[in-house]
């Protein structure tokens, strides 16, 4: 065993060297050959035998030393030992929405004023001795790396992976290059030239694309641009809403026209869409003439900024649109107020800027107004004041004062101070506006309201009518002819036809006027004339001549001024105080006599009634009496009949007497009889005297019982009845001598009971006579 060992270390001590050689081998063929996997691509560096690099770049080529800037892919590959260093790396990859962006870590420097290489062939970066013998500058590189895997060399470039754009379907994309020529003097915008929408940048520089923000804009899409020469800011589509309009500014163009606020109307832009368009065709700098309409458009907001959104002219139904103009030429004519007349249609009722200055048109106050509706007008172009219409009420007219228009010819005569003109004209129109609602523009033209019914016009500190017309007027002060100072309120009733009432205000400009100028001085110096003839008092005694002559005056003053007087009143009249107190208390004495006359005849009537309802009650008496009479009278007629009988009886028995015997008899029949009509007689007229002394008794008793009762009433008059019946009859109902006490404490006569039994006890006393009280009564 030890044998063999010792013949094996022989062995290997005698085939070292081969073992050190075959060790060798390996090291060599492994410091040759590399390996790459499908996934990678190595770098080299070359350490001896080779020349050094003179331009100052970091990355060398095949022959020189350092870093080699080419690179090997995937397989085997062999090299001369000991000479290169390999380093593996992955592949560069890409993705469907990513761009990848270069940037020389070495080349030739770029140029003075330049930001970015230029672009040389090296099959995408990925052939780097290529790029550095082609002249490749080290910096930021124009071409982009679409996607996919790349085999760059890292020594020779850094890649930087980014997103693509990607523009939505409501978005624009707004470009801003950041290198490229300089922008035209007086120019903010670059023009567009053709670079495949931003994604060629080297074509961009090529045909001459100038820095800074570009006209042209991104659409929806995807878009491989190289965003370290072009920003993209991602912006919402311009939408305008139903019911306004957007006003535009143009931050780039032409000058505008000295005194225009205005740029003029563009064609071809296609709503602000298409900057080139606009540019080429002339478009200016500044507020646009245009307005955008609702809807949505794709506009380079950075180009044209949307200054406001702002909603359509609305005119209500019962309301005007006066319009004023802010573009346009200007009013010359001193004497004009208002801009020459368009008809609406020309300008689409101011809505068509555009076509209101191809007309022609003048800047300023506009005779058109707009009706109800709603108008999509510029508001930097016109300004628009809704006001009301003119509202004329029943019961009177409106006079229209034209202001603007052609002169027309005075067709009243030289009564009228000012012209009156037809319909239309400038003046005052000879036709007013009847009841309703009309579209005046109040700017260009005045109207006066004139009431067409009867006007009442106080003159009264503390009354006023609904119309307001005489809330100015006062209670008219008179000096009378004896000195005393009188308020007096007046009432006048005018009216004015409507045929007449632009005659009214062409004299005195307006009922107002009317009534300060002509009538309120009028009526004040008339009435104050009239009273220096007339005394205080007299004021009352004469108001129906004064009132006459007021109204005979005041017609005469009217008339001249087309107004017709209807009335003139004299409401009241206020005395002074002094003399009204002396008149009120001579009054007061005269309503006192008639009074106090009244009253006596009252108490007289009075009395007359009492005295028949006195003989009304004895009536039954009179009745009784006067039947008594009756039945007295029956008895002495039946005892005359009864004599006359027996006469008659004696006389036929006696007829055959001697003619001596019926003498006597027919004498003594004559003397009863007539002895019997003398008793019947008196018997009658004794009857009847005294039914007339009854008569008079009781109507004398009767009043006499009905003053007493209504001097003392029922119940005390019944108890002095009482009493004066029982002294009449001498009847003993209250002793000598009267004692009473109260059951209450104390002493002395007290009590209600007791001050009532001392009133009976009095008035017993003074009716009988008698002394009834001796003495103090004692307990």
């Amino acid at each position: 065993m030890d044998e063999l060992i010792v013949a094996l270390v022989s062995l290997a001590l005698g085939s070292l060297p081969v073992i050190a050689a075959v060790f060798a081998g390996l090291i060599l063929l492994w410091q040759s050959v590399a390996i790459v996997s499908g996934d990678q691509f190595i770098t080299l560096e070359r350490r001896w035998f080779g020349k050094g690099m003179t331009d100052g770049r970091t990355v060398a080529l095949r022959s020189e030393v350092g870093v080699q800037a080419r690179t090997l892919g995937p397989g085997v590959h062999f090299f001369i030992p000991f000479i290169y260093t390999v380093e593996k790396h992955k592949f560069f990859s890409i993705g469907e929405e990513e761009i990848g962006i270069v940037q020389a870590i070495t080349g030739l420097p770029i140029p003075p004023g330049q930001f970015f290489a230029k672009t040389v062939e090296c099959n995408i970066f990925q052939d780097g001795e290529a790029f550095l013998q082609n002249g490749g500058e080290k910096g930021p590189q124009l071409s982009i790396l679409p996607p996919g895997q790349y085999q760059i060399n890292p020594h020779l470039f850094t890649l930087k992976i980014e997103s693509a754009v990607i523009i939505g379907e409501n978005e624009v994309g707004l470009i801003e290059a950041v290198a490229g020529l300089p922008c035209k003097v007086g120019r903010i915008f670059a023009d567009p030239v053709e670079c495949d929408a931003f994604q060629d940048a080297d074509a961009f520089l090529h045909n001459g694309g100038q820095k800074g923000p570009q006209i042209r804009i991104l659409p929806p899409g995807n878009y491989r641009i190289n965003t370290a020469l072009f920003k993209v800011d991602k912006r919402a589509v311009t939408v305008i809403p139903n019911g306004h309009i957007g006003l535009i500014t143009a931050m780039d163009g032409g000058r505008i026209m000295e005194g225009s606020l205005l740029s003029r109307k563009i064609q071809g832009h296609s709503n602000f869409e298409d900057g080139q368009a606009f540019i080429a065709n002339g478009g200016q700098k500044g507020h646009q003439l245009d307005v955008l309409m609702p809807g949505a458009y794709r506009i380079n907001t950075m180009f044209f900024v949307i200054k406001a959104v702002v909603p359509w002219t609305s005119i209500n139904a019962d309301s005007i649109g006066i319009v004023t103009v802010l573009e346009g030429r200007p009013i010359l004519e001193a004497n004009r107020i208002a801009a020459e007349e368009l008809s609406l249609g020309t300008h689409n009722n101011y809505q068509d800027a555009a076509a209101f200055l191809a007309a022609g048109g003048q800047k300023g106050l506009q005779i058109p107004v707009l009706r109800a509706g709603n108008y999509a007008i510029n508001p930097w172009f016109a300004i628009i004041d809704q006001v009301q219409m003119v509202e004329v009420k029943i019961g009177e007219c409106g006079v229209v004062t034209s202001f603007v228009g052609e002169e027309g010819e005075d067709t009243t005569d030289a009564n009228v101070n000012a012209k009156i003109v037809p319909v239309g004209k400038r003046g005052i129109w000879a036709e007013p506006l009847g009841p309703g609602k009309h579209p005046i523009n109040t700017k260009v033209s005045k109207v006066d309201k004139v009431p067409t019914t009867q006007i009442l016009l106080n003159w009264a500190d503390t009354q006023s009518s609904a119309h307001k017309l005489d809330s100015e007027l006062q209670t008219i002060t008179l000096r009378t002819a004896d000195a005393f100072s009188v308020s007096m309120d007046v009432s006048v009733i005018i009216h004015i036809a409507m045929g007449d009432a632009p005659k009214v205000v062409a004299n005195l400009g307006s009922v107002d006027n009317m009534i300060s100028q002509v009538l309120e001085p009028a009526i004040s110096s008339h009435f104050r004339n009239s009273a220096q003839s007339v005394k205080a008092l007299d004021l009352y005694t004469k108001r129906a001549e004064l009132q006459a002559h007021a109204k005979e005056h005041l017609q005469a003053v009217l008339r001249v001024h087309h107004i017709e007087s209807k009335d003139t009143m004299i409401a009241d009249v206020v005395l002074p105080e002094e003399l009204t107190r002396t008149v009120t208390d001579r009054q007061i004495a005269e309503q006192e006599r008639i009074t106090f006359s009244t009253q006596r005849q009252a108490q007289e009537e009075r009395k007359t009634l009492e005295n028949a309802k006195a003989q009304a009650n004895m009536q039954p008496k009179v009745v009784e009496s006067e039947r008594g009479v009756e039945i007295s009278k029956n008895l002495a007629n039946a005892e005359i009949e009864k004599a006359m009988g027996d006469s008659r009886g004696i006389e036929v028995r006696a007829e055959g007497a001697a003619k001596a015997t019926r003498l006597t008899a027919g004498a003594g029949a004559e003397a009863t009889r007539v002895n019997a009509l003398a008793d019947a007689e008196a018997i009658e007229k004794k009857g009847l005297a005294e039914a007339l002394v009854i008569l008079e008794q009781g109507k004398s008793t009767a009043e006499s019982y009905k003053l007493q009762v209504n001097a003392m009433g029922n119940e005390i008059f019944g108890q002095i009845q009482v009493v004066e019946k029982i002294a009449s009859n001498k009847l003993k109902l209250i002793p000598d001598v009267y004692i009473g006490g109260s059951s209450g404490s104390g002493t002395g006569v007290g009590g209600s009971e007791n001050q009532n039994a001392l009133m009976s006890i009095a008035l017993l006393q003074y009716l009988t006579g008698r002394k009834v009280l001796e003495g103090k009564a004692e307990e």
